[in-house]
């Protein structure tokens, strides 16, 4: 009986194994970001701050208190748990400013889980 095209002679489970490997080479390796991490080097002034100044597990009040204390704008979540700021800061060598909105996510005991951040246009300082 001859064989099809498709088809050798140990069947098609070379053929999958092969495809497989492809596959899975192709999936990204060390490239994950954690959660708040920006790939924006301009963001990572603001990124570290917030990693150092607001661990995970930090209560809600206490992100507010950070951020009024720093005069950052804090806008109305659009859901419960959740608190949105607007974050400005000049970088020291360049001397140009970046502006972040940062969305910090809560448990539901008010503690912190992570944040996510975008960077948004600068804006005057009022």
């Amino acid at each position: 009986m001859p064989l099809s095209r498709t088809q050798s002679k140990h069947g098609t489970r070379p053929v999958l194994i092969l495809m497989l490997f492809f596959a899975v080479a192709r999936l990204p390796l060390g490239c994950h970001q954690q959660p708040g991490e920006s790939s924006d080097p301009q963001l990572k002034p603001i990124q570290e701050m917030i990693d150092q100044q607001l661990p995970v597990g930090t209560t809600d009040a206490s992100v507010q208190s950070f951020l009024s204390a720093r005069g950052y704008t804090i806008e109305t979540p659009d859901k419960p748990g959740t608190l949105v700021a607007t974050i400005r800061h000049i970088d020291a060598q360049t001397v140009l400013p970046v502006t972040a909105r940062v969305t910090f996510y809560f448990d539901a005991n008010g503690k912190l889980n992570t944040y996510e951040m975008h960077r948004v246009f600068n804006q005057r300082i009022p």
